[in-house]
């Protein structure tokens, strides 16, 4: 279980992207693991789903891990902070992220190497470039980018630590034996922007950044 919430937890900080415009898009879920202890937890998981949201300056995302977690990121570039609330099995938890620019710079010296490729396929209406992201250790991320669309994703690690040309409709992230594949299934224009509220629900205890990163194994 600790290593399926350090996967979890592991969705929830710092990554980058370009402010520009609006839109809401709903992603399906699919996972796998050849790890024998995370493969039991993946029918817990089944019906998984994320939507992210984006307006300039500011991002949402709203992620539904099956049964077991809920979990809701709001970022707001230009104040340079942003919110997590947490739902696992009950328990209620926030998490006030603060000076994400700082976060961002110290990333910058860990920056993977980016392909654009010439591959190209429509997802949800959008022409999206098949993009591979590969790490110091060798450790290829694969994303179908629609450059038509830009958002600011900072503060979101499903989408990584490189700067990108546009929103990823199809990627996969992996971390702690745990596979999991997002597609966009909906894309919608329009976003009500009381859904950035950074304002903590009643019943939701707070807990700091270093202690979430001790939750999850951190350093």
């Amino acid at each position: 279980m600790k290593h399926l919430l350090l996967s979890i937890l592991f969705l929830a900080v710092v990554g980058t992207s370009i402010a520009q415009t609006t839109g809401q898009i709903s992603y399906s879920m699919d996972f796998s693991s050849d790890n024998p202890d995370m493969a039991m937890a993946i029918p817990m998981m089944q019906g998984s789903t994320m939507e992210l949201y984006f307006i300039p300056e500011k991002s949402k995302i709203d992620m539904t891990m099956g049964t077991f977690m809920k979990m809701n990121t709001v970022v707001d570039v230009k104040a340079d902070k942003g919110l997590m609330l947490m739902e696992v099995m009950g328990n209620k938890s926030a998490t006030e992220m603060k000076e994400l620019s700082k976060a961002d710079q110290a990333e910058k010296t860990d920056q993977p190497k980016v392909e654009v490729t010439s591959e190209t396929k429509d997802i949800v209406g959008y022409k999206c470039t098949k993009t591979i992201s590969r790490d110091a250790d060798g450790n290829e991320t694969i994303m179908w980018i629609a450059t038509d669309l830009k958002a600011s994703l900072k503060g979101h690690q499903q989408f990584g630590n490189s700067k990108l040309a546009g929103v990823p409709l199809e990627f996969s992230t992996v971390n702690n034996g745990m596979s999991i594949h997002f597609v966009a299934t909906k894309f919608t224009k329009k976003v009500d922007k009381k859904i950035f509220s950074m304002a903590i629900p009643e019943g939701y205890t707070v807990v700091s950044e270093e202690d979430l990163k001790n939750m999850g194994g951190g350093q």
